[in-house]
């Protein structure tokens, strides 16, 4: 894994990433480097946040607490990687925390619950969407089509399904919350056609 300096968000690790493109104020094409997390789905009889929160505070190999960076991000489960904050999903979706840089795949304490597991997200290339306020399900899908809209316009084509990535805590004011949909994008293949 090829380690990038840290970056920070509000005094957290973030992941970090470089801009490709911008291509209005609020949409950017980014690279990220391949990072580790640890991801839930839930269970029947914990959230995939609750499980996820246990991991981080002792509930691994070594019982120790965990560092993570933000965001936290959601997706679908069918996609193959789905961030420091409380966000409930449904039974559907899946949760990650993102590790620190100081921890890979051989350092990081392996999760002891079954429905938990440590991943490693593959280098990638997305179309991201940043808003702030209120994340209603309504402000979710508005976001995702201006985004989606944007990379039609511009020929850029999807590699993957739209996932939500969360900076800040449940108790931050809305209006200080950052928020972003992101989507793989292919722009090779965008750039032959």
């Amino acid at each position: 894994m090829i380690q990038a300096e840290p970056s920070y968000y509000k005094d957290t690790e973030t992941l970090p990433y470089s801009i490709i493109e911008t291509l209005d104020e609020d949409i950017e094409v980014r690279h990220y480097n391949e990072a580790l997390g640890v991801m839930s789905s839930g269970n029947e009889d914990n959230g995939a946040f609750q499980l996820l929160f246990n991991y981080i505070s002792g509930e691994n190999t070594s019982s120790s607490n965990v560092s993570m960076t933000s965001p936290v991000e959601v997706g679908k489960r069918s996609q193959e990687i789905a961030m420091t904050s409380p966000v409930e999903v449904s039974s559907s979706e899946t949760m990650m925390f993102f590790l620190t840089s100081k921890y890979d795949i051989k350092s990081a304490p392996v999760p002891t619950h079954k429905d938990v597991s440590l991943v490693t997200v593959p280098a990638r290339t997305v179309a991201a969407i940043r808003y702030s306020g209120f994340n209603k399900d309504s402000d979710k899908k508005q976001y995702t089509n201006k985004l989606l809209k944007a990379l039609r316009d511009n020929n850029i084509e999807l590699d993957g399904e739209p996932s939500y990535m969360g900076y800040d805590s449940p108790f931050t004011l809305p209006w200080n919350k950052r928020h972003e949909i992101i989507v793989p994008v292919d722009i090779l293949k965008s750039s032959t056609n």
